[in-house]
């Protein structure tokens, strides 16, 4: 089944974009009466024919449509960004293939990458939304300092990870069924006065295990790990 993404499908706007018309007609061969599988990315999926094969502006009729389930736990990761912009858009990936909600860029003393354009990176979260057939987008929100992130971020739990192998497991810490945000530092970490700042406000730290992991690995592990505690 192949998942095509219309961020309009709520609004009875009965056509793909020129791009998801252009894989449709072009690359999948669908004709007019073909059935086909859309997504809203906000928990609206739709079952409808083609009713004009046209490679610019593929029109459709909705026959079904049915609202995703929602899980029982939200996950927001909040990542320094590497230096190698395919780094940062690996991590995007599969992070979003494994259902994480959130994605919030932040900018550290020891950040590598000071500036970033989500364009490429909001693509990638389209991609994986329809490869890993999903009702919900992953969604992105642009880059801000560390400091005024803390003093926005909202959470039932939240944690900051940290490289210290005193620190208690994050599997340790996660609890099933809640609102988690999870910090992940740039490559050396973050600073001591960093991570003070983060403990005042509310969060805590966490070890993501004995070997010191590249920024984009850690994100994922924080994403794999909140899924195992919820079982999803």
């Amino acid at each position: 089944m192949h998942l095509f993404y219309h961020p309009t499908l709520d609004q009875e706007t009965n056509y793909l974009s020129e791009e998801e018309s252009k894989h449709c007609i072009q690359v999948l061969r669908g004709k007019p009466g073909d059935l086909i599988h859309l997504t809203d990315g906000k928990g609206l999926m739709a079952i409808a024919t083609i009713v004009k094969a046209d490679t610019r502006r593929c029109s459709f009729e909705i026959i079904e449509s049915t609202i995703a389930p929602k899980k029982s736990f939200y996950s927001h990761i909040a990542i320094a960004p590497t230096k190698q912009a395919e780094r940062m858009e690996w991590f995007v990936e599969k992070a979003c293939e494994l259902g994480v909600d959130e994605i919030s860029f932040i900018k550290t003393k020891n950040s590598e990458r000071p500036l970033l354009k989500l364009d490429r990176l909001e693509k990638k979260t389209i991609s994986a939304l329809k490869q890993s057939k999903g009702g919900y987008k992953t969604r992105l929100n642009p880059m801000v300092d560390l400091k005024e992130f803390l003093l926005k971020s909202k959470a039932d739990h939240k944690h900051i990870a940290v490289v210290d192998s005193t620190q208690a497991y994050i599997n340790e810490c996660l609890e099933a069924r809640s609102n988690q945000l999870i910090l992940i530092g740039p490559e050396g970490d973050f600073t001591s006065q960093e991570l003070k700042k983060a403990l005042t406000h509310g969060f805590n730290g966490v070890s993501l295990g004995a070997k010191v992991l590249r920024t984009e690995t850690a994100g994922v592990m924080a994403a794999v790990v909140i899924n195992l505690v919820n079982n999803y």
